[in-house]
């Protein structure tokens, strides 16, 4: 039943399939449908492939927006969100999602108020504040509250809405969730490049929040290298 409806939307079958047939899960033979892909990679795989290509799939292109950065690291944030869980012993599947959808409304004050939001990510890339407080100061609401809202309308749980509401500063909130930790840890991570040194890394590292979830400075040195080296599978869903 699932896969007949998946197949019902051309877009989302299409990249799924490009994706599954990708070197990256290196199947020894070309799947051709939903009911295939639902069968080399279960149902928890399959169906998070099936949110991440939905949402990319709802908003184009934006101007004066790079989108496919965009997107590429909200598959990274979403991809170290699911393994920092997997590692604290949260829900990986409420961290993917959570990581996939946290920085969504900055696409909304986008599409929204486009000057404003160029003003903004002028002001952040000139290191004047932080992206947070800059938002606060000149629309009087972060893009994380929209984020969270926007989860609300959506009738999202209430882990995943506290998760994203929270996870710019969790530890400034009297009862920050760990899944707000975690995504704060995933989006610090998202924010270097492949091949970042870790010592660059560990440099600003948010060690207090990572504390909150009991990942101590001995657990990261020893994780953090494995850690580092997963890549989202999913980044031919912005193509």
């Amino acid at each position: 039943v699932i896969a007949q409806n998946v197949e019902r939307e051309p877009t989302i079958s299409l990249k799924i399939l490009r994706l599954v047939n990708s070197a990256h899960y290196g199947l020894s033979r070309k799947v051709s449908s939903i009911k295939e892909a639902l069968a080399f990679l279960g149902m928890s795989e399959l169906k998070t492939l099936i949110i991440a290509s939905g949402i990319v799939s709802s908003i184009h292109d934006i101007e004066g927006f790079d989108i496919k950065q965009f997107w590429e690291r909200s598959f990274n944030t979403a991809s170290y969100a699911k393994n920092i869980a997997i590692e604290t012993h949260q829900d990986p599947d409420i961290a993917f999602t959570a990581g996939l959808i946290c920085n969504i409304g900055t696409i909304l004050i986008h599409l929204g108020d486009p000057s404003a939001a160029m003003e903004i990510s002028q002001h952040v890339k000139a290191g004047h504040a932080s992206q947070a407080e800059f938002e606060k100061r000149r629309l009087g609401y972060t893009s994380a509250e929209v984020t969270a809202e926007i989860c609300r309308r959506w009738k999202l749980p209430d882990e995943l809405i506290s998760a994203v509401a929270d996870c710019i500063e969790p530890l400034n909130e009297p009862e920050s969730s760990k899944m707000a930790c975690i995504l704060h840890i995933a989006r610090y991570l998202s924010t270097f490049n492949t091949g970042s040194q870790e010592e660059d890394i560990i440099a600003k590292f948010p060690f207090p929040v990572a504390e909150k979830i009991s990942l101590t400075k001995a657990v990261l040195a020893e994780k953090l290298p494995k850690l580092l080296t997963i890549e989202s599978n999913m980044s031919a869903l912005a193509n």
